[in-house]
């Protein structure tokens, strides 16, 4: 997890559990998704139907990182402080 030079709240073993498993299975899914793509390319798919499952495969990667950045701002009660925002921090769960 990447260092945060601020005072934030810890949160439960059993929330860094989940966030932790949350993490592994969008991982496994953005695998999955290459692995289609890859697939796609081998079968002779026509390219704008990749791009469109290659931008659909990106949105869905964005979309699970701001999930995990998100769900760990919460958990950790960081709301009252905006100078803490996610949208301001690394990701702390890197992919």
């Amino acid at each position: 997890m990447a260092e945060i030079c601020y005072k934030r709240r810890a949160v439960t073993p059993e929330t860094e559990q989940t966030l932790a498993q949350m993490a592994r299975v969008l991982d496994d899914l953005n695998q999955a998704l290459q692995t289609e793509l890859s697939e796609m390319e081998r079968m002779g798919q026509p390219p704008a139907k990749i791009e469109h499952v290659r931008a659909g495969a990106k949105a869905i990667m964005d979309c699970g990182n701001m999930l995990l950045i998100w769900s760990d701002y919460i958990a950790r009660g960081d709301l009252s402080d905006s100078s803490t925002r996610p949208d301001s921090e690394q990701d702390l769960f890197p992919r």
